[in-house]
């Protein structure tokens, strides 16, 4: 029995009518299942109309009550960074929550994902979802330390392999160059602090976080960080953002059983969400 965190209650679940070739998240965001490995038997039948289940209780869960308190808290512009993004799961995941704030008026999103294919992914899952706008920024390219141009391993098969990285070039048997941007030129895209701002680099963010703390620190309201590595690495991550003068809202370290407001959850990845007090 999950004991669904109090920002679930802020926002409904949306009936859908299924296209036979999606899942759907309580919001009603639709993502093709051909995006992940083994999500096609959770597919339903096409013209079923429904109103999806709360997000189930695993690492992932965390995400979502940091996303949605981002947008609960958001009035006027909502804006939201996501690094490593895949198919934009989060940034999506968001600008669907907006629709059920009335405070919020106008959005914008930055995603930058390093994949091409998983980019292509990117754009059609905004595209299908009704997301894209003049405000959302869907960048093909990877987050580094110094901005130009870096190395990326090509993924062969990319509906099982999220987790490649700047850091695993070397024992990538074949790799590609991309546009290199920093966090802060990443918040630059923006007209405004950036409501949320989710990091999942796959061990770059000990390079590229520290390089752009005070950007973070001036432009960034909440940021989440999926931690790689090790626990020493992870709680480095903790002290970094508490030296800056922010808040832990969750702290999580990789790869334990994690007890949780929630109940206990199994984390592979890290998790750190850091508030910045300076928008209180």
């Amino acid at each position: 029995m999950v004991h669904h965190d109090p920002i679930f209650s802020e926002f409904e679940t949306v009936q859908v009518e299924a296209d036979g070739s999606s899942v759907y998240d309580f919001l009603g965001i639709g993502t093709q299942a051909r995006f992940k490995k083994g999500w096609s038997k959770f597919v339903p039948p096409a013209g079923k109309k429904f109103n999806a289940n709360l997000p189930v209780l695993n690492e992932h869960y965390l995400d979502w009550v940091a996303v949605l308190e981002s947008v609960s808290r958001a009035n006027g512009t909502y804006r939201i960074v996501e690094l490593g993004a895949g198919w934009g799961t989060w940034s999506a995941a968001a600008l669907g929550a907006c629709r059920q704030n009335v405070a919020v008026r106008a959005v914008e999103a930055v995603a930058i994902e390093a994949d091409v294919t998983h980019w292509q992914w990117m754009e059609e899952h905004f595209r299908s979802n009704r997301l894209l706008d003049h405000g959302v920024h869907l960048l093909h390219g990877a987050v580094g330390a110094e901005s130009g141009e870096i190395s990326f391993p090509v993924i062969d098969n990319p509906d099982e392999d999220y987790g490649a990285s700047t850091r695993s070039v070397a024992a990538a048997p074949k790799k590609v160059t991309v546009r290199a941007y920093t966090i802060t030129e990443v918040l630059e895209y923006l007209s405004g602090p950036a409501n949320f701002v989710h990091i999942d680099i796959q061990g770059a963010e000990y390079d590229t976080v520290p390089a752009s703390m005070e950007s973070l620190t001036t432009k960034a309201k909440a940021v989440l960080v999926g931690t790689h590595i090790s626990s020493d690495h992870h709680r480095s991550m903790v002290k970094l953002f508490q030296a800056a003068g922010w808040r832990i809202r969750m702290d999580y370290e990789r790869g334990q059983v994690c007890q949780t407001p929630y109940g206990p959850v199994k984390v592979g990845d890290g998790v750190v969400v850091a508030e910045n007090p300076k928008f209180d």
